[in-house]
């Protein structure tokens, strides 16, 4: 090879790696706790009939809570809210929210059709990510979407219907947070979601969950449910963690969040309220 070749090619691979490392921003939208009625099922089919209200968005992230605390999560309703969410335009992915599970009178029922119907839901969407999935709890994933690494965790709210089960689940998802993180040194920035508002419940959970996010030092965003209403917390327990709690449905559609590059700002949030908010 020439001398004089060679800063071309330096160059030509410099702008290859400059081009890797400087990703799209990425838009995904959110919602949770519902349909809790009737009136919510009409809703939400509304959302994906509509031309421009999840327009932009990669895919659609519910943070669990498919039905009101009072509601029998039995076979019957969960396929109706698998048949309605089976209407989206976009992708779908779940985590599980206590109403549907550890809050029900049997939470073994609950659970068996929480699993059936959303567990693997990603299968009705080709096009949508393409998560893995933790061996010993496979409701918890995760994948990767133009270097912002998405979490999905199985951290509910509610009852503890099991202490013994709550332990081991809040271990085991520290565990798939840790693995994920420390395994994805070209993340730009991550996204945790689950359902669960953080409380004295989760303290086995939340306290490590926080260190091991500072450690980490890229942005990171904790995203939940289980408030019904709207919160935006940047700096949440440490500098480089925003805490989001999203609207339920009958509240707010689902909001629009960017993740941007570096340099720009990390998150930025668009509620799409309804007319009279």
């Amino acid at each position: 090879m020439r001398p004089h070749c060679m800063p071309k090619i330096l160059i030509a691979i410099v702008l290859a790696l400059n081009g890797a490392l400087h990703a799209a921003p990425v838009t995904f939208c959110a919602t949770g706790d519902g349909p809790r009625s009737p009136e919510e099922f009409t809703l939400i089919a509304g959302w994906f009939a509509a031309p421009n209200l999840l327009s932009g968005c990669a895919f659609l992230l519910h943070t669990g809570d498919l039905c009101a605390g009072s509601t029998h999560f039995d076979r019957a309703y969960s396929d109706s809210v698998e048949a309605l969410y089976r209407q989206s335009p976009l992708p779908v992915v779940f985590v599980v929210g206590d109403n549907e599970w550890n809050d029900q009178e049997n939470p073994a029922e609950g659970w068996e059709n929480w699993s059936r119907g959303f567990l693997n839901f990603d299968r009705h969407f080709p096009q949508g990510p393409k998560p893995a999935r933790q061996p010993e709890r496979p409701e918890n994933l995760a994948w990767m979407t133009d270097r912002v690494l998405f979490i999905g965790l199985n951290l509910v709210g509610g009852n503890v219907h099991d202490a013994s089960e709550w332990r081991l689940r809040h271990g085991q998802n520290l565990a798939w947070v840790k693995q994920q993180l420390d395994g994805a040194p070209a993340a730009r920035a991550a996204v945790v979601f689950a359902q669960a508002k953080p409380t004295d419940k989760h303290a086995d959970f939340f306290p490590a969950f926080i260190k091991c996010v500072r450690e980490w030092k890229k942005p990171v965003m904790y995203l939940h449910g289980d408030g019904h209403k709207w919160q935006w917390e940047p700096g949440w327990k440490a500098p480089n963690l925003t805490r989001v709690q999203v609207d339920q449905v009958s509240k707010a559609p689902p909001v629009h969040i960017t993740v941007g590059d570096e340099g720009a700002p990390q998150f930025v949030f668009d509620r799409k309220l309804y007319p009279n908010q």
